[in-house]
């Protein structure tokens, strides 16, 4: 009995969790596909340690056979942020800019959301 009442109360912890407040989210299509894997490797290795960062992810795009769900890009990342300063001071850090500085001339191009969550 007390493995059914645990975990749905698990899961339902699991799933309360409040996102960052600023979340920057960046959708890339480079100019040769097969260069993904590496700029994956190198958003991994460079942005999650960056002082400041809350939350981190990147990935590539997942095909569940969905109409309508825009597919036409290489790398997805997201990263979160609970101050402004801090994302001011991410997008100054010399591993930020060594990312850009290798990738942006490989990109057919770059779109940028930055999202603010104000949910209490």
């Amino acid at each position: 009995m007390l493995r059914t009442i645990a975990a749905p109360v698990l899961l339902a912890s699991a799933c309360s969790t409040q996102p960052a407040r600023i979340n920057h989210v960046v959708l890339i299509k480079l100019q040769d596909g097969a260069g993904q894997p590496a700029l994956q490797h190198d958003c991994d290795r460079l942005l999650p340690d960056i002082p400041g960062v809350q939350s981190y992810w990147c990935g590539q795009h997942g095909d569940f056979g969905r109409t309508g769900v825009d597919g036409d890009y290489d790398v997805a990342l997201c990263v979160g942020f609970d101050r402004a300063e801090d994302y001011s001071a991410y997008l100054v850090h010399p591993d930020h800019l060594e990312l850009v500085g290798t990738w942006k001339p490989r990109m057919e191009w770059i779109r940028i959301h930055d999202v603010v969550d104000e949910t209490p």
